[in-house]
């Protein structure tokens, strides 16, 4: 006798005929190649010769809507300060623009606005601030240009003297000195103003014999009446 085959129930059927469809439909996962962490590359953050130097530099990536809108900075990177920087080897020396004559600058508001630079630490602000006036002022014809605007020039310059910065206080001092041999007695009127700061310092064996020097070229500039005038704010003052 023939063995008769078992058939299967029909619900086990129908299962596993849906099973074998559903592998079917199933899409094969791909493996992903595994990404490779790369590290960042490290470069050069700053320039080399600036290991060899503590002059504050300015970033030039930082959010410039922070800087006041009067302020040297400000117009400086808005290209109203027609000079630059030119880095040399050892030493660094700032030029003009092209074509641009000292003698015909108008010194209001330019020497005015670089006054206000003189309290500027970070560079390259202060450095700007300080030579464009060196170069202004040793013009042929500055005094008759830096008179008229001797008011807009004292109170800028008073500030930079009473600053708590080394270095902005002799930057200043020096621009003081120049000033008197530009301008003479006319500085006179205004003396009194400037020389509160320096009364200050005095006291401080490094700056004292300097600032005795500049005092004693501010007297022969200005003549007789200004040792009275300088006597007054600084009693210790000597003019030997």
């Amino acid at each position: 006798m023939q063995q008769q085959k078992k058939s299967q129930p029909p619900s086990v059927l129908n299962r596993t005929r849906s099973l074998g469809k559903q592998q079917q439909q199933k899409p094969q996962q791909q493996q992903q190649p595994q990404q490779i962490q790369q590290q960042p590359k490290q470069g050069f953050t700053q320039l080399p010769s600036q290991k060899l130097t503590n002059i504050k530099t300015v970033d030039p990536f930082s959010d410039k809507s922070k800087q006041k809108t009067n302020s040297f900075a400000y117009v400086y990177n808005a290209g109203g300060i027609p000079c630059r920087v030119n880095h040399g080897c050892n030493t660094m020396k700032l030029q003009w623009n092209q074509g641009v004559e000292i003698g015909h600058l108008p010194y209001d508001p330019l020497m005015a606005t670089c006054f206000e630079g003189l309290i500027e630490e970070a560079h390259p602000y202060c450095f700007i601030a300080t030579n464009a006036i060196k170069d202004m002022l040793n013009e042929q014809n500055a005094q008759e240009k830096v008179i008229p605007i001797l008011a807009k020039l004292v109170w800028p310059l008073r500030t930079a003297l009473s600053s708590q910065n080394d270095k902005v206080f002799m930057s200043s001092l020096e621009i003081l000195k120049l000033l008197s041999n530009t301008i003479g007695s006319h500085l006179n009127g205004h003396l009194k103003n400037l020389l509160v700061p320096l009364s200050k310092r005095m006291d401080k064996k490094n700056q004292k014999e300097i600032i005795q020097d500049v005092l004693r070229q501010i007297q022969d500039n200005g003549g007789p009446e200004t040792l009275k005038l300088i006597k007054a704010a600084i009693p210790t003052y000597t003019n030997m």
